[in-house]
């Protein structure tokens, strides 16, 4: 038995031991590791959140562009439809279909009186 202990303790023998101050510069190492994943997975994530938000927000500026364009076209297709309108009433008037053409108009100066006897 003395003889197995003694080449157990042999110096050329290439038995490794772990020692505490291995273990805690693995516990270091891995440590660094994971933060470091943890920060660029949270940078990963913080850039993938700023790029759809400044999407949306050149999503919504085309939209609102469109918006005012589209109000404006409105506007001027209100206008044209209460001219179109406009006139219609005015030819369908009575008073105006009861009304003749005159052979010779009679036009007034500004200077003069305009009722007479």
């Amino acid at each position: 038995m003395s003889a197995a202990l003694h080449l157990n303790n042999n110096p050329t023998s290439q038995v490794r031991k772990n020692t505490l101050s291995h273990k805690v510069e693995v516990g270091v190492n891995a440590l660094v590791s994971v933060i470091i994943a943890l920060v660029v997975v949270i940078s990963l994530a913080y850039l993938a959140n700023s790029n759809r938000n400044a999407t949306k927000g050149y999503a919504l500026k085309n939209l609102e562009i469109e918006r005012t364009q589209l109000l404006t076209e409105n506007e001027v297709w209100d206008m044209e439809i209460a001219r179109v309108q406009a006139l219609a009433n005015i030819q369908n008037d009575p008073k105006i279909r009861s009304m003749v053409k005159t052979d010779t108009p009679l036009f007034v100066r500004g200077d003069t009186a305009i009722a007479s006897k």
